[in-house]
């Protein structure tokens, strides 16, 4: 598998019932589908291992079997997870990772009939109209790489964090 966002059977099927056209409400709706089938875990001393062995290793259709994330460090799993929801529904998106002086985060780009939103799926906000740019941050968050998934800006396992800083 050469992608964290492959449609498969499992991703299909979460977004049969998902009504077209998609609207923002639909967006909101796919995000609330993730957080019903997904346990958010505590993150803490004894999770953190697990937590570094799996960030930036699972694809959707496996964080969907796993079904589960860790607290805090959610944001690439669950803007994958959204992102492959969107694309099985035909979306055109964008895996965006945003940084600033403290930390690093991940959000999603995804066109809709009348444009481009932003859309922080871990934080349970709602899309914004717009694209993020090098000369347009997104909130307090700076673009540090968009593409297809975290492996496709190079970001494999928890050592890659240093590429960003």
């Amino acid at each position: 598998m050469n992608s964290q966002i492959e449609t498969t059977i499992i991703i299909k099927n979460l977004v049969q019932d998902i009504k077209t056209p998609i609207t923002i409400d639909s967006l909101i709706d796919l995000r609330d589908l993730i957080y019903s089938v997904i346990v958010i875990r505590p993150y803490n001393d004894a999770t953190k291992e697990h937590e570094q062995k799996i960030r930036w290793k699972r694809t959707a259709t496996e964080i969907i079997q796993d079904a589960y994330v860790y607290s805090g460090k959610a944001c690439t799993d669950l803007t994958l997870l959204f992102i492959a929801l969107s694309k099985a529904l035909g979306l055109e998106t964008n895996f965006v990772k945003v940084f600033n002086d403290k930390t690093v985060h991940s959000i999603a780009e995804v066109k809709l009939a009348d444009g481009w939103y932003l859309f922080d799926v871990s934080r349970k906000n709602i899309p914004v109209k717009g694209f993020i740019t090098e000369d347009t941050p997104y909130q307090k968050w700076r673009l540090w790489k968009k593409g297809r998934d975290a492996w496709d800006l190079g970001l494999v396992e928890f050592e890659s964090i240093s590429k960003i800083f």
